[in-house]
């Protein structure tokens, strides 16, 4: 029989990390730095059962901590923060630093999270250049905003001379993807493929498989909750109130959303879709966010086809997943 793992719980911010190491001999809070993730290594690897690091996501501060683990060949999970955040409502515990490391702690060992697998190379390089491309873009639209605002010429000319450079980091970005996803004939075999859909470009698609691997993989409704395009009830009684999308995964329904504007107009499937719907009385943002849906259900079953047919190889070749 399998020995019981230990949950070792941390707590990660940009400097620390504050962890519920008691039974590993760790002081309660490390670097998050290079130090620290050796000492967890060297006390998981002395420690007489397995260890299994379990810690929310937080944005690139728990990046480091991570592959250091996977080079270890240590198991980890990254937790979804806001489960972990409902746990602790359920158990009437308040939100403090020293009590997040023991919540994570007691929900590992309630919910028995599964190791969150190591992404390929390729992956975590493509997640970087995305992540960067979204704060140019969003950075870019912000002084396009002010150069419509301003008067000053100089201040013209420099928000003008700004709106250059991140036009050409962006491109510059675009120019490294576009060289990555040709590089790996299994990423690129992907791409093509959901690019088949009109309406859906290679930026939109590669963002899709970067940011949800699951896709192919899962049916329609555990993907389009995922993603956080499925509708909810907020039925109560004899009350029937309108149902409304909620959480799942902002970077790739932003995605989504960019394309299925262009769905809307140029996919003639989705089109007459969208315009079904417009008719029937719904508003233009239910409507687009109806065609949001179906697009990314179009999307997954595609790539799902092919994962079955066995359409791709190299790398990025997945094995058919349970529904």
């Amino acid at each position: 029989m399998e020995k019981e793992p230990l949950y070792c719980a941390i707590d990660i911010s940009k400097a620390t990390l504050d962890v519920d190491g008691a039974a590993l001999a760790l002081p309660e809070q490390l670097g998050n730095d290079q130090a620290g993730y050796r000492r967890l290594i060297k006390a998981a690897k002395k420690y007489p059962g397995p260890v299994h690091f379990v810690f929310e996501a937080s944005g690139p501060y728990h990046l480091g901590l991570a592959l250091a683990l996977w080079e270890a060949e240590l198991p980890l999970s990254v937790l979804n923060p806001a489960r972990v955040r409902f746990f602790a409502k359920a158990q009437g515990k308040a939100k403090t630093d020293p009590l997040d490391k023991q919540v994570i702690g007691a929900f590992a060992r309630t919910m028995r999270p599964e190791p969150t697998p190591a992404p390929e190379p390729v992956f975590r390089e493509l997640t970087e250049l995305l992540q960067r491309r979204h704060g140019l873009v969003d950075c870019r639209v912000a002084e396009q905003n002010r150069l419509g605002q301003s008067h000053h010429s100089l201040i013209k000319g420099q928000i003008s001379r700004l709106i250059s450079q991140l036009t050409a980091q962006i491109e510059q970005i675009d120019q490294l993807v576009n060289k990555l996803v040709s590089s790996s004939a299994g990423l690129k075999a992907k791409v093509d493929q959901l690019c088949q859909i009109k309406g859906v470009g290679q930026l939109t698609a590669v963002t899709l498989l970067v940011t949800v691997p699951e896709l192919g993989t899962l049916n329609r409704n555990r993907i389009s909750r995922l993603v956080g395009l499925a509708p909810l009830n907020d039925d109560s009684g004899l009350q029937k109130k309108k149902r409304f999308i909620q959480g799942g995964r902002k970077v790739p329904r932003c995605a989504l959303y960019m394309a299925s504007l262009s769905a809307s107009q140029h996919n003639p499937v989705l089109s007459a879709f969208y315009q079904r719907l417009l008719k029937a009385g719904k508003p233009k943002k239910v409507a687009l966010t109806a065609v949001m849906r179906k697009l990314l259900i179009c999307l997954n079953a595609l790539l799902r086809q092919a994962l079955e047919q066995k359409a791709f190889s190299g790398d990025f070749c997945s094995a058919k997943a349970p529904q």
